[in-house]
């Protein structure tokens, strides 16, 4: 149903306005190459600029709709990037766990309620990139590990002092979602020093993925 929502167009105008990030970073040969990354301002939303949900999704259900916006998901690195680099940083709000609560409908929305107000008070507008509310379904190695054939991997949530609350992990069966889990899009274009890249050949790239990747070999996996 989400995918759906997505495919017709049923997004606010904001989350389609990628927004620029510049970064310096190392090769696997130790240079210096200047990277630009196009990015959602927040995660998956259904919904109008006025009235929206910021809504989880399933890994499935996140790689499916990213490729509508010509997009991939983003590695660990490229979420330290996108906080690093985020002028709205907000504290990461959560709830006690108790049971499955954190799992329901309910708390979901409530999530991306506190998440809206949370913008209003650190007077930012949805078109903002913004940081630390949740943690990103993300690519990475643990695609490849035999022993987690259906998993999804998580990572970031960070604290105002740019620690990630949640290390990369894949604990979590690929149908399991709650309502910490969001999907940041990553434009399929990257520059690298001003020439046009595409993100997913960039991970296979022996030389180049260390740009947008802290894995020490190109990765295998490049989306769910």
């Amino acid at each position: 149903m989400v995918y759906n929502e997505a495919k017709s167009g049923n997004t606010p105008n904001f989350f389609k306005q990628f927004v620029k990030i510049e970064s310096v970073e190392r090769d696997s040969s130790g240079e210096l190459r200047r990277v630009t990354l196009f990015v959602s301002p927040n995660y998956l939303a259904i919904g109008d600029d006025n009235d929206y949900f910021i809504v989880p999704v399933g890994p499935y259900t996140a790689q499916k709709t990213a490729e509508i916006f010509d997009s991939s998901l983003p590695t660990p690195k490229v979420v330290d990037i996108i906080y690093r680099e985020s002028r709205i940083k907000l504290e990461p709000f959560y709830f006690i766990p108790r049971g499955d609560r954190n799992e329901t409908p309910d708390i979901l929305y409530d999530h991306s309620k506190i998440v809206q107000a949370q913008m209003k008070a650190a007077g930012a507008l949805p078109s903002a990139l913004v940081a630390g509310t949740k943690k990103d379904i993300v690519i990475s190695s643990k695609l490849d590990d035999s022993l987690r054939t259906h998993h999804v991997a998580i990572y970031g949530w960070h604290r105002l002092n740019g620690t990630p609350i949640q290390p990369v992990t894949n604990i979590h069966i690929d149908t399991y979602v709650d309502y910490s889990h969001g999907a940041r899009f990553i434009s399929n274009r990257v520059l690298i020093d001003g020439v046009e890249h595409d993100y997913r050949d960039i991970l296979r790239d022996e030389r180049l993925h260390k740009l947008i990747s802290y894995e020490e070999r190109p990765l295998k996996k490049i989306s769910y």
